[in-house]
């Protein structure tokens, strides 16, 4: 018995949240959470809220991120 989901990595586009796509383009470009927190100039706590989904960014960090990781805001 074959599961697709293991092939395709640890979740969907379907049903991949903003923290489980936050953490996967960090991955991406081989930043660790204390990189990616320093460069955004917070809390390493408050990126892995992010990325556990327990809180989410202001507008302006969401914006930061989103270049930082050279992905669009949507």
């Amino acid at each position: 018995m074959s599961d697709t989901s293991q092939n395709s990595g640890y979740y969907s586009d379907d049903a991949a949240t903003f923290g489980d796509r936050v953490a996967a383009a960090r991955e991406a470009i081989g930043l660790g959470q204390s990189d990616l927190a320093r460069r955004l100039g917070i809390k390493e706590k408050t990126l892995r809220g992010w990325e556990e989904d327990t809180a989410e960014p202001r507008a302006n960090k969401l914006q930061m991120v989103a270049g930082i990781l050279n992905v669009s805001m949507r």
